[in-house]
């Protein structure tokens, strides 16, 4: 710790000084003037939020597990808006989370990013996409200006032949039960 006689503490007060100032001066009227774009109006677009989907896509551990078809699943996390299914200590998992106001072409652009491979979707006349790569598939679900997200992990070397069946199946029940 350092003594009030420190010879470093008054530049360092000054600093500080400095960058509280440095900051404040941007907060001042730049005397704008009415042509000046950052005065401009805005105009905004109104979004409609989907449906209502209920805790954990609105549905059951055991819909979870007889679509996701991984054996021993149990579920750790569960709120609002993200709940989490693991087996074998989070090696193998199902995650669902509900997207609020996000939009979903973020996501897609993320998966497409990172090397995933990506293929539109479309489920009860919903647009989305799903996302693979060794050993999962997730899917997302644009609704209004929200998205559901299904995810499944299945890990090294045990994934079916089609990896994207569970969580589209997930999905697809999530839809069907949201209001």
């Amino acid at each position: 710790m350092r003594s009030s006689s420190d010879p470093l503490r008054p530049a360092v007060r000054a600093t500080c000084l400095l960058a509280a100032t440095v900051v404040l001066a941007g907060c001042g009227s730049g005397g704008g003037s009415d042509t000046d774009p950052a005065s401009a109006p805005t105009t905004s677009v109104a979004v409609q939020p989907g449906p209502f989907v209920g805790e954990c896509g609105s549905l059951t551990d055991a819909e979870v597990y007889e679509r996701a078809g991984i054996a021993g699943l149990t579920p750790v996390s569960r709120n609002g808006i993200k709940c989490r299914w693991e087996a074998d200590g989070g090696e193998r998992y199902v995650m669902f989370t509900w997207y609020r106001g996000s939009p979903i072409d973020r996501e897609r652009s993320v998966a497409k990013g990172i090397g995933h491979e990506v293929h539109d979707l479309e489920i009860a006349g919903l647009r989305g996409f799903s996302s693979q790569n060794v050993g999962f598939c997730e899917v997302a679900l644009g609704t209004g200006s929200d998205f559901v997200h299904w995810l499944v992990r299945y890990g090294t070397g045990s994934a079916p032949s089609d990896p994207c069946e569970a969580p589209t199946a997930l999905g697809r029940l999530t839809l069907e039960k949201a209001r």
